[in-house]
Formats: structure tokens, C-alpha cells, sequence
């Protein structure tokens, strides 16, 4: 008998982008994929999304991954993460944060507690 008859098949991997690591060791990949149209072959984007195990927690929004098809882990999971293939670009948010960061610029300084119920005073 040949050696071979005792080793797994390769995994199915496939790689796509984190839309969601709310979840606790788990996180959701948007696979997107292009198929052919049977009747007029016009190609078409099909998208899938996929829960992955992610033990470690390395994948954040946005990063693109790669994971590989495993045994049923829960009700909807049955994918774990192979490696993060890039990391996402980070999120500017509007607002001081993004000031602060920028050279030379610096967030609006906020108004004491004080001055904030008061109404101007007329000086007469």
C-alpha cells in the first residue's frame, strides 16, 4: 500500500475582505468571485460572505484574508483564517482626531464649563 492513501486532500482556500470582527474569535469575509451568465455570457460578480475562525484576533475591518475551509466549528462557521494577505488602510473619522494628526494643525480648544451657559454680557 502506498503512503500517500493516508494524507488529507489539499484545504480549498479562498481569499477576501474582512466586513465584520465584532464577533468574539470570529470574523466575516466577503468573498467576491466573477462568473459567466449561461444564456447571454455576460460576466457577473457574485459575493459570498463566509464566518471564519480567528483564534488570535489578528484580522481587523477591512483587511484582506486568506481562509481555508475546515471542519464545522459552529451553526454558520466552517472556515478558519490562514494569514492576513494585507492590512486595511486606516478609517479617517471627521473630527479632532483627525486634526490632531495632521502638521501644524491643531484641534478647536473647548470652552469652559463656565462660559458655555452664560449668555454675552452688554456692556453699557
Amino acid at each position: 500500500m502506498a503512503a500517500s492513501t493516508n494524507s488529507r486532500s489539499p484545504r480549498r482556500t479562498v481569499v477576501g475582505i474582512v466586513v465584520s470582527d465584532k464577533m468574539a474569535k470570529t470574523i466575516s469575509v466577503r468573498v467576491t468571485r466573477k462568473v459567466r451568465h449561461a444564456k447571454y455570457g455576460k460576466y457577473i460578480t457574485r459575493l459570498e460572505t463566509f464566518k471564519a475562525h480567528d483564534e488570535e484576533r489578528k484580522a481587523k475591518l477591512g483587511d484582506v484574508v486568506e481562509i481555508a475551509f475546515a471542519r464545522r466549528l459552529s451553526k454558520t462557521k466552517f472556515w478558519r483564517l490562514v494569514r492576513v494577505v494585507s492590512a486595511a488602510r486606516v478609517v479617517a473619522v471627521r473630527g479632532e482626531e483627525e486634526l490632531a494628526s495632521l502638521p501644524g494643525k491643531t484641534a478647536p480648544a473647548a470652552k469652559p464649563a463656565a462660559e458655555q451657559g452664560k449668555a454675552p454680557e452688554a456692556s453699557s
